[in-house]
């Protein structure tokens, strides 16, 4: 088979889930499969590839358009027109058998050519007052029902997702096939004390501290998150643990916080990559009590490095935890304050710190990846 894949999403250069979901199923897609053909398209004006997993050249080739992208977006959204393979066919003469879409957004086939997208979540769905007036737009723009209306088949990264559109796009069933995730790279407990002492001062990091580490934006629930921190401290007044909220925010999304000039509350903003297994170590435990996850990655990542995890009870959160991270309604500040009191106590700290780490080798990008190719062979039934 020719199969292509629309890495547009992979553009802007960023290290969210989306894109580690696409670098992380394409490497392994790569590893595995040495029988299919795969071409990868975007659109741009300028060639810019460093985007891009390595890939032998020889089985993967590169197809770039260069049409504007808002005129492009465009005429994909209302005339469905030019179809994808058709553009792949002119430019490096292959002619597609399945397309890929790891991300929803506008991408037009031929009835010939068999349409695999994956769907995250949807939380544009059930919070778009969380959404700026633009990214509402964007959303508007993408329509994505009418990629669930034109794709012959939808991966789902949890259960949960596959029941939002169940619910919300009145998709059936045997339309639906779920794969999970994994943890991006190999992502364990660091052990270099002098890479943790860089980090550690790198982020002006206490000795110990909880940490959340998402955007900070309205569905991360970072105010249950400050609440319980405050209960914690009057109930536990011994303890020296300062809450680390990491990850970017935008002010125009997030507005004024609450939290700002609070002195046990430290804000070290964006995280580089290659600090993440260092900055997960050195934390005394990990707070996800986000109200909507269509996966909810940062808790695997945690526990892959070893730490201990407090995460909602709802969405997609506990079939990807099971039992081994305390978990708590997000909404229940005192419940989220008796989690974080919990793992200051040893025993209980390394109990959850082992739970983590067996769990977490369930999920592996090559079973994913060996998964998708069935989707794409048109066996989806055998999963």
């Amino acid at each position: 088979m020719i199969i292509g894949i629309d890495v547009r999403a992979l553009m802007h250069g960023r290290t969210s889930g989306v894109e580690n979901y696409i670098r992380s199923l394409l490497k392994a897609l790569f590893e595995i499969d040495s029988e299919n053909q795969y071409v990868l398209f975007y659109n741009s004006r300028k060639e810019c590839q460093n985007f891009l997993p390595p890939f032998d050249g020889r089985r993967v080739k590169v197809a770039r358009y260069r049409y504007p992208n808002k005129l492009l977006h465009l005429l994909w959204r209302f005339f469905k027109y030019p179809k994808i393979d058709k553009i792949i066919l002119r430019k490096i003469g292959k002619q597609l058998d399945v397309l890929f879409v790891p991300d929803p957004r506008p991408s037009p086939v031929s009835k010939s050519v068999k349409k695999v997208t994956t769907f995250h979540d949807l939380v544009f769905e059930r919070y778009p007052q969380h959404f700026s007036w633009k990214s509402r737009l964007w959303f508007a723009v993408l329509n994505p029902r009418e990629e669930v209306r034109s794709s012959t088949h939808l991966i789902a990264v949890s259960e949960f997702t596959k029941r939002e559109l169940q619910e919300l796009y009145c998709v059936e069933e045997n339309k639906i096939t779920v794969i999970p995730e994994a943890v991006p790279g190999k992502l364990k407990p660091e052990k270099d004390i002098f890479l943790l002492k860089t980090i550690r001062e790198k982020y002006a990091l206490p000795e110990n501290f909880f940490l959340t580490f998402s955007t900070l934006e309205p569905r991360k629930n970072l105010e249950s998150v400050s609440k319980a921190y405050g209960i914690f401290q009057k109930k536990s007044p011994l303890e020296t643990y300062r809450l680390v909220l990491a990850g970017r925010r935008d002010p125009l999304i997030f507005g004024k916080v609450f939290i700002d000039d609070h002195p046990d509350i430290l804000l070290p903003g964006f995280i580089d990559e290659a600090d993440k297994a260092g900055l997960y170590t050195l934390a005394s435990g990990m707070i996800f009590v986000s109200t909507y996850e269509g996966f909810g990655l940062p808790v695997l990542e945690a526990m892959a490095c070893g730490t201990p995890v407090i995460a909602s009870n709802t969405t997609s959160i506990p079939e990807v935890t099971d039992d081994a991270a305390i978990l708590v309604d997000p909404y229940d500040s005192e419940k989220i304050a008796e989690a974080m009191e919990k793992l200051t106590r040893p025993e209980i700290h390394e109990e959850y710190r082992q739970k983590g780490l067996q769990h977490v080798k369930q999920f592996s990008w090559l079973k994913a990846a060996k998964k998708t190719l069935k989707v794409f062979n048109g066996e989806a039934d055998e999963l």
